[in-house]
């Protein structure tokens, strides 16, 4: 009886302890001093998607539940001169958009490495950032996986009929010019109060071949991004602990960035790709309305070459993107309407012809509790042009289809 009695008065404490962390706005963060923090979470994204018709040939499932996302994520600082970050993913081996399974490239079970990196904070002029760290090119490389406004934001997965991400055409856009992550180092600094933020970067080259089609890491990848912010004009310059930036901050403050940025790599086949990218975002609270919009243009010179002549080729990203939310509770939370347009196309990459695709996503949005806890439901249409529409049409797939999602984002 005595032992019932202190097995309840455990678990009685730890419930306490467990709510008393729930409502605060610092859940499971250690403070041991004023200068040496940890913040821990844990965060997961699901979904349940109603697919289109991809193709005659293929037997794909029109209904599918998704995890998308689970991991572990701590950021926190060892003392005023070094902080640090690391987030594991845990692996799950999802079905292919393209509604075929997913048979190479994920592990049944099983955890990944997707971020780990130290900040050494030299002066707010002068950082430096080390690590498996995002490459600091565009917005769209910066961008938070839990602070998008459209849930489905995933290029590499809505290339559904991967042509521009598959094997046949040579593309591989998502490995060069949108590869978001790679080991390296950034000196980065906010000069005159955060009204400009540069960044420099040195990343590994994995996209470098040799001619036994095996990886060989040669020389380095140069980056350069510089940022602006009017602050003059009351707008608040964007910063996080990892490099990260989100598509709303969902009112808590103004927002005006404008952004441009460089990289050169060596890719495979001797190819020697230049990015260019120019971006920016604005988002401003009207009492309880709060409207964003954000775009960006990336130029990738030499991504691939012509197949007919072997020349070499261009590809080119952008997309404009907004949200309008309303700053108030309505039943439960604060709902929100978005919407994104994107393209993708590569020059001359089938039959002399430029590949190209559009994507219109909208989304209903309801915020329980800011990106903590939220529910977006939202549809995707993706259309192939030009030779992308022809290389389908060839292969028997649909150049055209619409996805129905309904998706669930917790951070704790």
């Amino acid at each position: 009886m005595n032992m019932k009695v202190s097995l309840w008065k455990v678990l009685s404490i730890a419930v306490a302890l467990l709510l008393s962390c729930a409502v605060t706005s610092d859940a499971f963060k250690v403070q041991v001093d004023e200068d040496t923090w940890a913040d821990f979470a844990v965060r997961g994204q699901l979904s349940y998607k109603n697919f289109d018709k991809r193709s005659e040939a293929i037997d794909y499932r029109k209904n599918y539940f998704e995890l998308t996302e689970a991991e572990f994520y701590v950021k926190g600082q060892i003392n005023d001169l070094i902080q640090f970050f690391t987030q594991w993913e845990c692996v799950y081996k999802p079905l292919k958009l393209d509604g075929t399974d997913r048979s190479s490239g994920y592990k049944k079970d099983g955890v990944v490495m997707k971020e780990t990196g130290m900040n050494f904070l030299f002066a707010p002029e002068f950082k430096v950032r080390f690590g498996r760290i995002r490459i600091p090119v565009s917005r769209y490389h910066q961008r938070s996986d839990y602070g998008k406004i459209i849930q489905t934001d995933y290029f590499y997965r809505y290339d559904i009929q991967e042509v521009f991400t598959g094997k046949d055409l040579g593309l591989k856009v998502n490995k060069t010019a949108l590869n978001i992550r790679e080991p390296g180092v950034v000196f980065y600094g906010d000069p005159f109060d955060g009204m400009l933020r540069y960044h420099l970067g040195l990343f590994n080259q994995p996209n470098n071949e040799d001619t036994d089609k095996k990886y060989n890491y040669k020389g380095l990848r140069y980056t350069a991004r510089l940022a602006f912010t009017p602050t003059m004009l009351g707008f608040k310059p964007e910063s996080s602990l990892k490099g990260t930036r989100k598509d709303s901050y969902l009112g808590k403050k103004d927002i005006l960035t404008i952004g441009a940025g460089y990289s050169k790599e060596e890719i495979w086949k001797d190819l020697n790709n230049e990015m260019y990218a120019v971006d920016a975002f604005f988002e401003k609270k009207f009492g309880s309305i709060v409207p964003n919009l954000g775009c960006g243009y990336i130029k990738a010179k030499k991504t691939h070459r012509e197949l007919i002549d072997g020349r070499s080729q261009d590809s080119a990203f952008w997309f404009v993107q907004g949200q309008l939310l309303y700053d108030e509770v309505v039943g439960f939370g604060k709902p929100a309407i978005a919407a994104k347009f994107e393209r993708m196309e590569s020059d001359k990459a089938y039959a002399n012809k430029d590949v190209k695709s559009d994507r219109l996503s909208v989304a209903l949005n309801y915020y329980f509790e800011g990106y903590s806890a939220w529910i977006s439901l939202g549809l995707d249409n993706v259309k192939y042009k030009d030779g992308a529409k022809d290389y389908l049409v060839a292969n028997n797939k649909e150049d055209s289809f619409t996805d129905y999602t309904l998706s669930l984002q917790f951070i704790f």
